[in-house]
């Protein structure tokens, strides 16, 4: 196709496969129709619509759906599309009360964050106007090409103070953090705060097991400590997820984060296959399990996100509560109650048959929410994220994800723990589910948010009961 600058409308009308864009996460129900790509003399914008179910805005924080565009050819590997800051639109609204939504595109133009703009809570349904840089295209064979855009239901964590640890002895056992030479637990207020693990200073973790972490080191101003806002994904990754990355890939990046050839693969419980060249999943909306280190930020390189530290996922299972002993992430130390729990499949629903528009301060223990409705925290897979209890994770400064893999399919963020083995910088939080075979005890698969005995264990291998999520800076 030959461009130039004619007023004359060109539309591109370009199938995507809807598992390949929609994420269909069952609880949200998240949907995004098949895009219209126009390019108009200078301008390029994407048409589309956009549905999810129990969204949220109250004065504690909101949901939002993470929006990102990318052209992937027959051959080569996919174009991630820029989107300019601004002349974002929203044609129609069809949500409840006929709610607006807001519009924040990330600095570097790698995609944007829709989330109702006004108190709000009930379901989302609009078409939506999205402005892409134009000159991208000059460069792209539209037609040899397929122009896709992909969503991810995220949640804001709004910027605040938090306190590490929880009160008394029996945790330290379990490599909590706490301040040895003061009877108050160490609480994070400033972004930019310098910490130092000593045993005689106000920061330190026992190692009791030789998982905790190395006891010591500087964890400078740059490491995302979790006061300042940020998104983390409402879900640990799904199946769906998985294989709309798998499906835009090709060659070694493909044959790299392939996950089905791994030895167990369907004993174990996975469910994506492979059938004439695409990948499918008849169970969407379970957990992804046997990720490895390298195949998350792989996935998050290419969602243009980034890993999770340690102290973020303290702030988004505890927010500002004061912490109490053997708390969960709900808030109170019963694990016994929780409704949302994985069934023979791996998959998560509500035993009790509560769907989530339900959700509530006072109903967080039975679907297991954290205190801003993050899912899944503890009692699923085990979260793995970027340890203090290492140098190559106190090096990490946060840096996000530009859509773009190395020609091996891996990330190419050089501040990110490399998943090689025993490089170091990699630990496990929340607890992980093997089964209804297993025995379980006190960490495992509710994990208290304080406790940490894997906190600094690289495993960066495939595994099981390995799972996790992403996050992005808030702008």
């Amino acid at each position: 196709m030959t461009y130039n600058k004619s007023p004359l409308l060109k539309l591109i009308f370009l199938l995507l496969f809807t598992i390949g864009l929609a994420f269909n996460a069952k609880s949200s129900d998240l949907k995004l129709s098949t895009p219209i790509l126009y390019l108009e003399g200078d301008s390029a914008f994407a048409v589309f619509n956009v549905s999810w179910k129990n969204a949220w805005h109250n004065d504690k924080n909101y949901d939002a759906v993470w929006l990102f565009f990318k052209s992937i050819p027959r051959e080569g590997q996919a174009h991630h599309i820029s989107i300019l800051p601004d002349s974002h639109i929203e044609i129609t609204t069809f949500s409840d009360r006929n709610t607006k939504l807001s519009f924040d595109v990330t600095e570097d133009s790698t995609g944007l964050f829709i989330y109702p703009s006004e108190e709000f809570r009930g379901n989302i349904s609009a078409t939506l106007k999205i402005s892409l840089e134009r000159d991208q295209f000059y460069s792209i064979r539209n037609r040899a090409s397929s122009f896709r855009v992909f969503g991810i239901e995220m949640v804001n964590i709004p910027k605040g103070s938090f306190v590490l640890g929880e009160p008394g002895e029996d945790a330290r056992q379990f490599g909590s953090f706490y301040n040895p030479t003061s009877s108050s637990l160490p609480e994070l207020s400033e972004e930019k705060t310098v910490l130092e693990v000593r045993e005689n200073g106000s920061f330190y973790y026992q190692n009791h097991e030789g998982y905790e972490g190395d006891q010591t080191g500087i964890i400078p101003a740059d490491f995302p400590k979790g006061v300042s806002s940020f998104y983390v994904m409402k879900y640990e990754i799904t199946e769906s997820q998985y294989v709309s990355f798998l499906n835009s890939l090709k060659g070694e990046m493909l044959s790299s984060r392939d996950i089905i050839n791994t030895e167990y693969y369907n004993y174990d419980g996975g469910s994506i296959t492979l059938e004439e060249g695409r990948y499918s999943t008849k169970h969407p909306n379970k957990p992804a399990i046997l990720l490895s280190w390298k195949d998350m930020m792989g996935f998050a390189d290419w969602a243009a996100l980034r890993p999770m530290t340690e102290f973020e996922f303290t702030k988004a299972a505890r927010g500002n509560r004061k912490p109490i002993s053997g708390e969960l992430p709900w808030g109170n130390s019963n694990k016994y109650g929780v409704q949302r729990l994985p069934d023979t499949t791996g998959e998560l629903h509500m035993n009790n048959s509560w769907t989530e528009d339900m959700l509530s301060q006072n109903t967080l223990s039975l679907f297991g929410a954290s205190y801003y409705w993050v899912m899944d925290l503890s009692g699923s897979l085990w979260e793995r994220m970027v340890t203090v209890g290492h140098p190559n994770g106190r090096t990490f400064i946060g840096t996000h994800g530009d859509g773009l893999l190395s020609e091996k399919g891996e990330a190419t963020n050089k501040d990110w723990p490399s998943g090689e083995i025993d490089a170091g910088g990699v630990g496990f939080r929340g607890g992980g589910f093997y089964g209804y075979t297993r025995e379980y005890h006190e960490y495992n698969p509710f994990s208290p948010i304080a406790y940490r005995p894997y906190g600094a264990w690289h495993g960066v291998d495939r595994g099981k009961a390995y799972g996790g999520r992403l996050v992005r800076t808030a702008n």
